[in-house]
């Protein structure tokens, strides 16, 4: 894992928005496959900032090797996609503690990711402990094929461990990479863990993310950085 020092000038991270430490916000944004940085700010990031009137963010947009965190699909077995997965989540860990080295309260983190990246948000709030004060998974679901066992073990040390955390996730009705009921057995899963996961379908829309995706992700981050 990249120290504080050398996280956020890692190659391939871009850093948009307000300096890093003088944001009400900082997000943490993942792109998807045979995507990069670049993608996800001329694709989301700039129909997103403008609508967020009054609130100051830095973006953190880190890159994937190749384009691609992860080779499989989300519902191939969890193990075939561990070892990227958690190199990925690492790479979440170490700007997280990069952001919070350099001023950023950790009350105001998000995590948010489309496809390939919403996957992984899911999964890293799924499998490592970190607290978030939000997060926006996109497209996404958590790994593994249907029915896949991620209950906790009864000696984990706190059984809702995402008590509270507020959590919009999306997806078409018939998108062609991550199933719908993948979506919603994910929503239930966070739900069952404490999180306050609303859960929005995009009828009929492409692998993508909609205006009105976009507005709702706006909503949830304007509510969280006016959170007393």
């Amino acid at each position: 894992m990249s120290t504080p020092d050398t996280a956020l000038a890692a190659p391939g991270i871009e850093v948009h928005g307000a300096p890093v430490g003088k944001g009400s916000l900082a997000v943490v944004l993942l792109h998807g496959r045979d995507q990069d940085p670049g993608w996800m700010h001329d694709h989301v990031l700039t129909r997103l900032a403008p609508r967020l009137a009054g609130v100051t963010v830095t973006w953190v947009l880190p890159a994937a090797p190749g384009r691609s965190w992860y080779a499989g699909r989300v519902h191939d077995p969890e193990t075939g996609t561990l070892a990227e997965r958690d190199r990925a989540a690492d790479v979440v860990d170490g700007l997280a503690d990069a952001l919070v080295a350099r001023g950023v309260d950790a009350g105001s983190l998000v995590l948010a990711g489309f496809s390939q990246g919403a996957c992984l948000v899911a999964d890293h709030l799924l499998r490592r402990p970190r607290r978030w004060a939000g997060a926006v998974i996109w497209t996404g679901a958590a790994f593994g094929p249907p029915g896949t066992d991620r209950s906790l073990p009864p000696s984990a040390p706190d059984p809702v461990p995402l008590r509270g955390l507020p959590v919009l996730v999306t997806n078409g009705d018939a998108d062609a990479w991550v199933p719908l009921a993948d979506t919603e057995e994910t929503v239930a899963e966070l739900r069952a863990r404490g999180a306050d996961a609303e859960l929005r379908v995009q009828p009929g829309r492409d692998h993508e993310v909609a205006d009105d995706e976009v507005d709702a992700a706006v909503t949830l981050l304007t509510r969280l950085a006016r959170r007393p």
